[in-house]
């Protein structure tokens, strides 16, 4: 028996190719249509066993001489919606998985002709929009861009007090023009608060590696066998996109109840109506979604939260973290006009980062090996076009060496990427400078960035009026006392990194969630 490993390659550049919302949402929909109901029609009609498909891959377990029709199969329902396939191959699942470079790219059915109107990718000879770009669209009389509202609330009963929500629709399009026809772009823009902006939410679980090396660990030390694998194989597959789709409705439902009967909800129910979330993927233990930026942070909670209690309920399925999984999290809060694929990278950029974090902080903690990594998030708030990475980002910005007598250490004015209760803490820091003016806040980054003679200046200026600011940014001396006029404060930390000193405070950090706050108040003329 063999295993047999497809990849999707590229799945990012297929998704993003068009540069239109309606196109990028209709590609991912192609991808998980023919995961989750091409692929198994594909084994049910063959007669083999299907492991999983997922998140652009799949594996398949048969005879060795099925594996060519299983392949010519796969490749002519790929070529239908022009995605490019990868094949691996052979008596071990790892060695197929990680060995799935037999490349088969997609290839027009003819090259004659001017460049798709649409796409500029294909060619075309009647000037009209390529076959392949339509189905991103309408594929057999459905809309793509209505795939995930019959897809994953399919069967499912709405709690009472969101189900008024049940018949409207993901927006589509955001676009708030003159244009009098481009009505779905004006329900888009409106529902997300008439700003132009957006949270970019990239999700993805935690330890998925750690239970395959767990579970060829045991095969190889005789704990099972050869025929376990698979079956553990499917079980952990659908457990995990289970916890994905699961945390993700409960997440959409959270947004809507926080949404309900706000500013930016205009009370329309029902069919034409258009709700502030829209997932982009969702399938393996990936989730990433466009979401009103007032409630991303609601989403990011409440799927956190459901992805590890579902998790609980197939232990079995993760024996490497002492049953359960979490899931961690990257947020880009930026323009709509910022093109997504640049946003979607950064946050996943993001998100790496977070995840980073999580695995560092189960290392220091020295837990047992068994524990599931923290939930970890990191976040970033952008306002121009022109980014690179947050790690540049905050080196350019928020890290900079202080060489005055009084402190002679590398001074960091943000404490992310951290774990979600670190997380939590920072929320309830950002909750208490509620009542401090926007005038005050915005001068904090500019000030922090300074020497300390002028830091310790702009304290003990707002000392008066904002006394818990003042004495949260109120930073030690290299002596580890401060100016008699504060009381000690606790929101600067001392760390050493990389054998440097260095003070890290998370004041900053909490001043950011109030931003965007602030930029939701006023509409953009």
């Amino acid at each position: 028996m063999q295993y047999l490993c497809y990849d999707i390659r590229g799945i990012q550049s297929f998704i993003f190719r068009i540069p239109k919302l309606k196109y990028i949402i209709g590609g991912s929909a192609l991808i998980d249509c023919f995961d989750r109901y091409t692929i198994p029609s594909l084994a049910k009609e063959l007669g083999v066993e299907l492991l999983f498909a997922g998140g652009g891959k799949g594996t398949f377990y048969c005879d060795e001489s099925k594996i060519q029709s299983v392949k010519s199969a796969i490749l002519a329902k790929a070529g239908e919606i022009g995605i490019d396939i990868r094949f691996g191959q052979s008596s071990k699942y790892d060695e197929a998985s990680k060995n799935a470079n037999e490349l088969y790219p997609f290839m027009p059915k003819s090259l004659n002709g001017k460049p798709c109107p649409v796409s500029g990718l294909y060619p075309v000879e009647d000037g009209k929009e390529h076959y392949i770009v339509k189905k991103r669209v309408f594929m057999k009389g459905e809309k793509m861009f209505r795939y995930y509202e019959n897809e994953l609330f399919k069967d499912v009963e709405w709690p009472a007090d969101v189900a008024e929500f049940k018949d409207s629709e993901f927006f589509h399009n955001v676009k708030d023009s003159d244009d009098a026809s481009d009505n779905n772009g004006k329900l888009g823009a409106a529902v997300l608060g008439k700003r132009n902006r957006w949270a970019v939410v990239c999700m993805d679980g935690n330890d998925m590696g750690s239970q395959m090396q767990y579970k060829i660990q045991e095969l190889k030390d005789g704990k099972i066998s050869e025929q376990d694998m698979p079956k553990w194989i499917q079980k952990m597959s659908s457990a995990i996109d289970n916890c994905s789709r699961e945390a993700t409705r409960q997440g959409i439902w959270a947004v809507l109840r926080a949404w309900k009967g706000s500013k930016d909800d205009n009370g329309k129910r029902g069919e034409g109506s258009v709700l502030p979330i829209r997932p982009i993927v969702v399938g393996g233990d990936d989730v990433s979604v466009l979401c009103h930026v007032s409630y991303a942070m609601i989403f990011v909670d409440t799927v956190m939260k459901v992805f590890n209690e579902v998790s609980k309920k197939t232990p079995e399925a993760w024996p490497a973290t002492g049953g359960n999984i979490t899931i961690s999290a990257g947020v880009l809060y930026c323009s709509v006009s910022l093109p997504l694929h640049s946003a979607m990278g950064y946050a996943e950029a993001l998100l790496a980062s977070a995840k980073t974090r999580g695995r560092k902080v189960k290392k220091q903690a020295a837990v047992d090996a068994n524990t599931p990594t923290p939930e970890s998030v990191d976040w970033e708030s952008i306002t121009n076009s022109v980014i690179t990475s947050p790690a540049d980002y905050r080196q350019k910005n928020l890290l900079f060496m202080d060489e005055s007598s009084n402190i002679n250490k590398q001074i960091c004015l943000t404490s992310r990427p951290c774990t979600w209760t670190e997380f939590k803490e920072i929320e309830k820091l950002s909750n208490s400078y509620k009542e401090i003016p926007a005038t005050i806040r915005y001068r904090v980054l500019p000030a922090m960035s300074k020497s300390y003679g002028e830091r310790l200046a702009f304290v003990a200026e707002i000392l008066k009026n904002h006394p818990t600011l003042a004495n949260d940014l109120a930073a030690p001396c290299d002596s580890g006392t401060y100016d008699s006029c504060f009381p000690k404060p606790s929101k600067w930390v001392e760390l050493e990194v990389e054998g440097k000193k260095r003070l890290t405070t998370p004041v900053i950090d909490a001043l950011s969630l109030l931003e965007e706050d602030s930029r939701m108040q006023k509409e953009t003329v």
